[in-house]
């Protein structure tokens, strides 16, 4: 009767509650927090300290709920990236968090104005960071094709 109890007690949570258990944890300056930190980096990036934003980048790797630097394939690929689009400005799209590694702070770059475009409007992206809190820090993380994001928000 006690290994049933056990058994039952310790049932996987569905994503929707795993979603809702992160959310909940969460205060307001997590939100400021986060927020702050993917502006600062914008803002550098607008200022061409590309370098420097490329350093303070992580990957966060799932199975191992932990974030390292970016490798140097994945610095130069980013290095690259921020240089072939320059952040002549931005505008925050959304942010949504989900869960410790996985949360979506979205922003529209503009990376040529329409001048340099030859048309009445300026040449946009978007950017994605994936900012992740492991043992209460928050990391500054990329968003990669394989990592989730938040389809509510699309």
């Amino acid at each position: 009767m006690l290994l049933v109890a056990t058994a039952c007690s310790n049932k996987q949570k569905t994503r929707e509650e795993q979603v809702e258990e992160f959310r909940s944890s969460l205060t307001t300056e997590d939100s400021t927090t986060v927020v702050r930190m993917c502006d600062d980096a914008m803002e550098q990036l607008k200022a061409k300290k590309i370098d420097e934003v490329v350093a303070s980048l992580y990957e966060y790797d799932d199975s191992l709920k932990q974030a390292k630097p970016l490798s140097e394939t994945m610095a130069k690929r980013y290095s690259r990236k921020f240089k072939m689009y320059p952040v002549l400005d931005y505008k925050h799209q959304y942010f949504s968090f989900m869960l410790e590694g996985c949360n979506d702070v979205k922003y529209e770059v503009t990376f040529a104005t329409a001048e340099q475009t030859g048309t009445d409007k300026p040449a946009t992206t978007m950017f994605m960071f994936n900012p992740v809190k492991i043992d209460g820090e928050w990391k500054l993380c990329v968003k990669t094709q394989n990592d989730e994001i938040d389809v509510e928000r699309l």
